[in-house]
Order: C-alpha cells, then sequence, then structure tokens
C-alpha cells in the first residue's frame, strides 16, 4: 500500500510584498519583496526574481536573488551564481557558486568557537 503525501510549498509571485513577520512549517519560495523576519522547518528558497531583507531561519536555502540579512540553516546554505548577499550565514553546510556575490561571515558546526583555537603548549621548566 502506498502513501500520497502532498508536499506542502508557499510562493510568494513577482507582484507580492510582504512585510512582518513570517514563520510555517512548509517550503516557502520567493519571488517578490520581504521584509522582516521568515522562520520554516522547511526549505526556503529565494529566486532570482525575489528582493528579501530579513533575518532567515529554515532547513535548507538556496539563493538566487537578493538577501540583506542573516541565515541561520540546519542543513545547506546555498548561494547560486545569480545569488547576492550582505549578511551572515550559519548553516552545517555552505555553498557558495562562482559568480555569486557575497558579503559577511561565514560559521559551520566544524568551525564554532570552542574548536577554533588552538591550546597553547607549556614547556616544562627546568632549574638551573
Amino acid at each position: 500500500m502506498s502513501k500520497n503525501i502532498q508536499e506542502n510549498i508557499t510562493t510568494f509571485h513577482k507582484d507580492i510584498s510582504f512585510s512582518g513577520k513570517l514563520v510555517a512549517d512548509e517550503k516557502i519560495i520567493i519571488h517578490g519583496h520581504m521584509e522582516g523576519v521568515l522562520q520554516t522547518s522547511q526549505d526556503l528558497t529565494i529566486e532570482k526574481s525575489g528582493k528579501v531583507k530579513a533575518d532567515i531561519k529554515s532547513a535548507n536555502f538556496i539563493l538566487s536573488g537578493a538577501l540583506f540579512g542573516n541565515i541561520t540553516s540546519k542543513g545547506t546554505v546555498t548561494v547560486t551564481k545569480s545569488g547576492r548577499m550582505v549578511g551572515d550565514i550559519k548553516a552545517e553546510n555552505i555553498v557558495i557558486n562562482a559568480g555569486a556575490q557575497f558579503k559577511g561571515t561565514v560559521l559551520t558546526k566544524g568551525n564554532s568557537p570552542k574548536n577554533s583555537s588552538p591550546r597553547k603548549q607549556s614547556r616544562p621548566k627546568t632549574k638551573r
């Protein structure tokens, strides 16, 4: 017996502008203009025509348009060659394709602050 599982997707088209806080449990695709806070437990995509000024939390994130804001992702953040971003990325994996424009900082799980500084080795003291 097979189950039909319908995937819920919210799409904001080119002619839609949104300002505020959006919290969802489904995929979000943005072609229009958004400003505020975007949060989803699923994937979020900003298409080429999308222009977003927001802080974003999502499972995976794909940027092909413009983003001014920070991204926190449990999965992979991908900035495509047409993507433009000013802000910080915090994610498990990060892919920035050739041609993409990015200004900000990147933090992956592997280079968290507590793991990034080498320990200073002490030398044994000798008597003279």
